[in-house]
């Protein structure tokens, strides 16, 4: 008998006939949730009952060889029921009333106070750049007496002892804080916040240095307005004003 040819295969069911066996597959795990990112200047501190901190930005301003800087220091301050908690560290921490320093700066009694600071704990008088901020002072003081030597220590005035800032080097002239007057600095700031619009008083700091050969430049006041436009006064060991601009 000859061999019978083998059935055509039959079709495919429509889909709509097919059973659903069913797919052991797991499904993917859910991405991790992803850890907070730490807060600058580390981590706020742990509130209890799920209380949330608060924080009070303090920028402290600084110089080095002469170079206005900036550091920005974060303190978390967690609020428990109304009340500051860690209330007297943080005060202790800024320094006490008006926050970094507790003086002007600009006044002539806190200028001259700071020299005589200077001479009880440095038993010397002579910089190499100071610089007057709000409520503190920056003052650059030659390592050693030999002028060859060019290290020198940055401390910070708060109304209190000087404060140890920076080390580092400097060829800037050197000059002695007797020989200026202090008188000449009150007022100082008024031609240039009159030049900077929006500038507050705080906004207006005051450098002093030994000018360059060829300058009469003692001080020199500098602030900022609205739009960031730098603008400055200079004046002689006299307080008389030399030039102005800005930039």
């Amino acid at each position: 008998m000859a061999n019978e040819p083998d059935p055509p295969n039959e079709p495919d069911p429509p889909n709509e006939w097919r059973v659903y066996e069913g797919d052991d597959t797991p499904d993917p795990e859910p991405a991790p949730t992803p850890d907070p990112p730490n807060v600058p200047y580390g981590n706020a501190p742990q509130v209890p009952y799920g209380q949330t901190p608060t924080y009070n930005p303090v920028v402290v301003t600084k110089s080095s060889a002469g170079v206005p800087k900036l550091a920005l220091v974060i303190i978390g301050v967690a609020v428990l029921g109304g009340v500051a908690a860690a209330a007297a560290g943080i005060f202790a921490a800024v320094g006490g009333p008006g926050g970094i320093g507790g003086i002007d700066a600009k006044d002539p009694d806190d200028f001259a106070e700071m020299v005589e600071k200077l001479e009880d704990e440095k038993d010397t008088t002579v910089v190499t750049w100071v610089g007057l901020y709000t409520d503190y002072i920056i003052v650059d003081v030659p390592y050693t007496d030999d002028p060859s030597d060019d290290r020198e220590i940055s401390y910070t005035w708060r109304g209190g002892d000087l404060e140890e800032w920076t080390k580092g080097t400097s060829t800037d002239a050197r000059f002695d804080l007797k020989e200026i007057d202090p008188s000449v600095i009150d007022g100082m700031c008024d031609p240039v916040l009159a030049e900077a619009d929006g500038a507050e008083k705080d906004d207006c700091y005051v450098f002093i240095s030994k000018p360059a050969e060829g300058s009469d430049v003692w001080f020199r006041t500098s602030a900022s307005d609205e739009f960031g436009k730098s603008w400055w006064v200079n004046y002689d060991k006299d307080g008389n004003e030399v030039d102005r601009g800005h930039s």
